[in-house]
């Protein structure tokens, strides 16, 4: 399997003829990852950074088929954690999740690694991931904001400087827009604990019990256990004509394992090792490549037990 990595830079970046390769080429460093760009003095300022969702167009950054985790990459090993959250918004200024960058299962600091690092012309960096509970609804409108010192340096301990949220401003002039685009992928994907099940009733007893059952089930978890559910929705469209869940281990029942038109899907889970995925398949019921040049295909292994950027892979 294949990690799918498809990475645009904040900022116009002149990438000149840096070698590919994990090292730093002549007169580049962390302050100045790229030829073209000002060198910054790290003691003064956080330097530079790359994020994805990525392929930069109309003041959005897009993504591709599926997108659970947001991630910022940048050169300065010298990047540590600091306090503060990270906010997700939707097109009309409603918090989608409001995310603690010192909770494990919400934020992780790691080292880029060198498939990454040869990916941005990088001799060193790390990279923030950030965990949504609920993955990106596709072709919907968000933007983000995070706090001041959600990040610091050992440079004199500087501080993130804050994206800032302005209400008055629509989401597509917002410094950070991602957005899930695409004629087909997994839309809206979390994992919940099952509702409790109630006698038949009705009137408005019934309509009372309906809306404490979807209370009940709206979740989110980070981590599903057995008997908890797997929602999400299939949006097909394009090459994609059908698409099939599975799950190879059998850690996950889905009653309904194909779909020829886009809609909701419901599965169980019912082992330990909770591992299932989708197939988006063509008309002639082979599996829709999505890069003609390396053959990657839309074959999506999900691992929600074992979750870091990039685990939910592509053939």
């Amino acid at each position: 399997m294949k990690k799918l990595f498809a990475l645009a830079l904040v900022c116009a970046l002149c990438l000149g003829s840096a070698a590919l390769a994990a090292e730093w080429g002549e007169g580049l460093s962390p302050a100045k990852p790229y030829q073209g760009v000002p060198e910054v003095n790290l003691n003064e300022k956080f330097g530079y950074f790359v994020v994805y969702p990525s392929q930069k167009k109309d003041g959005r950054m897009y993504a591709r088929y599926f997108c659970d985790v947001l991630e910022v990459y940048m050169p300065d090993e010298g990047v540590e954690i600091g306090s503060g959250t990270v906010t997700l918004w939707d097109a009309d200024s409603q918090p989608v999740c409001v995310l603690d960058v010192t909770d494990p299962a919400q934020a992780e600091l790691r080292p880029m690694e060198e498939d990454e690092m040869n990916w941005m012309m990088w001799g060193s960096g790390v990279c923030l991931e950030l965990f949504l509970p609920v993955s990106l609804e596709m072709n919907k409108e968000y933007y983000v904001t995070y706090e001041e010192g959600i990040l610091t340096t050992n440079h004199g301990n500087v501080k993130c400087q804050r994206i800032p949220y302005d209400s008055t401003r629509p989401a597509i002039e917002q410094y950070w827009s991602p957005m899930l685009a695409g004629d087909f992928g997994i839309s809206g994907l979390y994992y919940s604990a099952p509702a409790e099940e109630e006698p038949a009733e009705d009137g408005e007893e019934a309509e009372a019990t309906a809306e404490a059952t979807a209370e009940a089930t709206a979740g989110p978890k980070y981590k599903p256990a057995k008997g908890d559910l797997v929602n999400f929705d299939i949006v097909l469209g394009g090459d994609a004509a059908a698409a099939v869940v599975y799950s190879e281990n059998n850690s996950v029942f889905f009653e309904i394992p194909e779909y020829t038109e886009s809609g909701h899907v419901t599965g169980t889970v019912i082992g330990d090792d909770v591992t299932w995925g989708v197939v988006f398949v063509d008309a002639d019921n082979n599996p829709v490549v999505i890069d003609p040049n390396t053959e990657e295909r839309a074959v999506f292994t999900m691992n929600p037990l074992d979750r870091t950027a990039g685990e939910t892979e592509i053939e």
